[in-house]
């Protein structure tokens, strides 16, 4: 048996974000596209800010200047198990390319089958996503590597695509933002890649993703 109820299962798009939950916001996220796969009882999360550096002639993170590299690894995106109990969420970060402290756990109410809330359990902050999959009847397909980690997970039309990135050199402090780390460590940082893609035929085409050259490629798919 899943933890997570079917009603969850799809593609989701962030359609606000307000600090605090409550009351007259203080702060509104209107500039980034924030979507959301859950797939079975996993998920993949990715947030991409609608204002980012010109990457034109980039075409992998060898030819990324540093403030480019910074940008990249300054980016939110995470995949992993989730964990539905009452109406609370948990959702387990086993892959995360900006890892913190805070736990991360929702209280989730569905306004109704297509929109859901989610907020903060202190009500620091206010979600609404919308539903973009449509209502089907088929099974989430779920990829891992050797690892155990997720690299594909897919729902109907919608997949993420994940690479994990190698594991790092014993000094490096996940934790150490971006502007304090040598390229060197930035790149090792922004390996990490996580892709939004929507099926064609017998491939799929990326429309969203943490390395900005990506977007627009046609990628085959596995399971034809």
């Amino acid at each position: 048996m899943g933890h997570v109820p079917p009603i969850y299962y799809g593609l989701w798009q962030r359609t606000l974000y307000a600090e605090p939950a409550d009351g007259e916001p203080t702060f509104e996220d209107r500039d980034t596209r924030v979507l959301w796969l859950q797939a079975g009882d996993w998920h993949a999360d990715l947030r991409v800010s609608t204002v980012r550096p010109d990457f034109t002639g980039v075409s992998s993170l060898a030819d990324c200047g540093r403030n480019q590299l910074i940008w990249l690894a300054r980016q939110t995106a995470f995949a992993g198990i989730t964990r539905v109990e009452g109406r609370f969420c948990t959702w387990h970060r086993l892959v995360d390319l900006s890892p913190g402290l805070e736990k991360d756990i929702g209280e989730m109410r569905f306004i109704d089958y297509d929109t859901l809330e989610e907020c903060h359990p202190r009500r620091r902050y206010r979600e609404v996503w919308r539903r973009v999959s449509p209502r089907i009847d088929t099974q989430p397909v779920v990829r891992l590597d050797d690892t155990g980690l997720p690299v594909r997970l897919v729902f109907g039309d919608h997949a993420m695509f994940i690479t994990p990135r190698d594991g790092l050199v014993k000094d490096h402090d996940l934790l150490t933002m971006p502007t304090a780390l040598t390229s060197e460590q930035l790149t090792q940082r922004a390996a990490l890649t996580l892709s939004y893609a929507e099926r064609r035929g017998e491939q799929w085409l990326i429309r969203l993703s943490t390395w900005p050259w990506m977007e627009d490629r046609l990628v085959p798919d596995a399971d034809s």
